[in-house]
Formats: structure tokens, sequence, C-alpha cells
């Protein structure tokens, strides 16, 4: 390798190294100002919802004072497609009846097996 390549290996190094500096520098600014409008329109956004939580909280008024936490919970359950419990008994009832069904069927065959 020649002086000259040499030379212009390095000319191209330095000029990488101040590409790459100013590269990360707009990065590094680039950070800051996502963090920072972040940081602005989180907080704008959280007054907001709690704006809107409050106001639902009066409108509701009395309503939601009057819901017993059993309506709540069974209400949620509804929205989530859970069973309640009278329809849990029902199964319960079903499956007994079922199994002694199947436990007789069983005794049966073996009786005549």
């Amino acid at each position: 390798m020649s002086e000259h390549d040499v030379a212009e290996a390095q000319t191209e190094a330095t000029g990488l190294r101040t590409r790459l500096s100013a590269t990360t520098d707009k990065l590094n600014k680039a950070a800051r100002g996502i963090v920072n409008r972040i940081t602005e329109n989180g907080e704008r956004l959280l007054n907001e919802l709690v704006e809107t939580g409050e106001a639902l909280r009066d409108k509701a008024g009395d309503k939601a004072k009057a819901v017993a936490p059993q309506d709540w919970r069974a209400n949620l359950a509804h929205v989530l497609g859970l069973p309640t419990r009278d329809e849990m008994d029902a199964l319960g009832k079903k499956l007994d009846r079922i199994s002694r069904k199947v436990n007789k069927i069983a005794r049966e065959q073996k009786a005549a097996g």
C-alpha cells in the first residue's frame, strides 16, 4: 500500500468519523425532542382523561352510588362472557346426572359382560 493510499484511507476515515459524530448528535437531539414531546403531550392527555372521568362521574351522579358491588361484578362477568352462579349450578347438576347415567351404564355392562 502506498503512502498515497494510506493518506486517502485516513482522509476517508476522518470523513466517516465526522459524519458519524454529526449523525450521533442529531440522534441525541431527536431523542431529547421525543422525550420532551411525550412528556408535554402525556401530561395533556392525562389531564384530558381525568377531566372526562370526572365529567362522567358527575353525570352519573346518584346512579353510580346506587349500584351495589354485586351488580358491578355481575355486569363485568356478563361483559366478559363468564357464566353466572346459577348457570354454574345448573351445569353442575347436569354433570351429576350424566355421571350417574354413565356409572349406571358401566355397571350394567360389567354385570352383562
